[in-house]
């Protein structure tokens, strides 16, 4: 298959896998199952320690058995997930369904990024990388933003109703999976997981860029993830249920055309200059949320969307620059696992003081752990512009 076939049916697998109906108020479902906003980030959370358990393995598996295997194995991982999730009869269905989730969440990780940058390499397009990441998940952003303006509207019916709506993209989504053209598996690679794990950190080690890129992208995800859950509680606590899938409609819609042209203002403007201007936006948008609670605080959370798109780019393409080619999915999957640890610390701990001090009060405190992410990439910036 050539390479615009192989796009194409990239763009649809990654629509279908992100046309999930219940993930813009999985907290505010997980905490109607279990009664607790601690308990509901205790689920996420697992999701995410599971998630780094795996994350080195299928890393590995990914590099050395191949891309679309470990596509397909992601996605029946998340198809088990979402279905008990569905059945969620109480917390135990919600724990089980995460273990899944996040090994789920491990196979995607650093692969499917590898998989889009191999299919360029074989054509000799892997400068254009940051092109086609972007239009890709234009099409992402596309299904999540419909499936977020549909879920409030879903949930105000039935929970139920969301959930199961939530099981039909993902199987889709594994129809596609098995479409895809296998990449071809690069020379020189070693079957030894030991060996190739001990060659990925010591690309980590001798790389000062990539070892800042790789705790901004750590520090910056623990933080931006928890706070992205908490964001549809905040939303709840000032409009009603049926209005969360609008709040999250309006981010995701702003992340649509901000994806789509995220390789021309990249090519304009510099991938750094990007990523830190839209982090700071980001930032003061979400603490002025937090300050001034109000009706208008889903706004000033949604402000931010059109920047997304072309910071999320940047970086995975400033990641990708980076990367050895023999360890690409090994070197992502590895700063997954130390974010996704953190995450679950930042999740739980957030989740206990929104327990005590309520939901703004956390969405502030998620804020504050972000500033370090903001520190980290203006260090590089500058170093970048002092070699200008």
């Amino acid at each position: 298959m050539g390479l615009g076939g192989n796009i194409r049916l990239l763009a649809i697998f990654n629509f279908f896998r992100s046309f999930n109906f219940y993930l813009p108020i999985q907290l505010v479902y997980f905490s109607k199952v279990t009664g607790s906003y601690s308990l509901a980030a205790s689920v996420i959370s697992a999701a995410l320690i599971s998630s780094a358990a795996l994350e080195v393995p299928t890393g590995i598996f990914s590099d050395l058995i191949g891309r679309k295997k470990t596509i397909v194995l992601g996605t029946l991982c998340a198809i088990v997930a979402v279905t008990l999730y569905a059945i969620g009869a109480h917390y135990w269905y919600l724990l089980i369904g995460a273990l899944f989730e996040g090994a789920s969440k491990s196979f995607f990780s650093g692969n499917n990024d590898a998989y889009l940058h191999n299919i360029l390499a074989e054509e000799g397009k892997e400068n254009e990388y940051h092109h086609y990441y972007g239009k890709i998940n234009s099409a992402l952003t596309l299904a999540s933003s419909t499936a977020a303006l549909a879920s409030g509207f879903l949930a105000n019916i039935s929970f139920a109703l969301l959930m199961w709506a939530s099981v039909i993209p993902q199987i889709a989504s594994l129809i596609v999976s098995f479409q895809l053209g296998e990449t071809k598996k690069f020379h020189g690679e070693s079957s030894n997981v030991y060996q190739h794990l001990k060659e990925a950190l010591g690309a980590i080690k001798s790389n000062y860029n990539l070892r800042m890129l790789s705790l901004s992208t750590i520090l910056g995800n623990g933080a931006g993830l928890t706070a992205y859950q908490f964001q549809s509680v905040v939303i709840n606590s000032v409009w009603p249920l049926w209005a969360i899938g609008i709040a999250r409609a309006l981010q995701e819609w702003g992340g649509i055309p901000g994806f789509y042209y995220a390789g021309r203002l990249i090519n304009r403007f510099g991938a750094l200059k990007i990523t830190l201007f839209a982090t700071i936006q980001s930032w003061l948008s979400n603490i002025i949320a937090a300050v001034f609670p109000s009706f208008f605080s889903p706004l000033f959370i949604s402000s931010s969307a059109f920047f997304y798109g072309p910071s999320d780019t940047a970086i995975k393409s400033l990641l990708q620059s980076e990367f050895s080619e023999k360890q690409r999915a090994t070197i992502a999957s590895l700063n997954s696992l130390a974010g996704s640890i953190y995450f679950a610390i930042v999740a739980f701990g957030v989740g206990l003081f929104a327990n005590q001090f309520g939901p703004f009060k956390a969405l502030l405190l998620t804020q504050l752990l972000f500033t370090p992410c903001i520190f980290l990439q203006w260090v590089l910036f500058r170093k970048q512009s002092r070699l200008v």
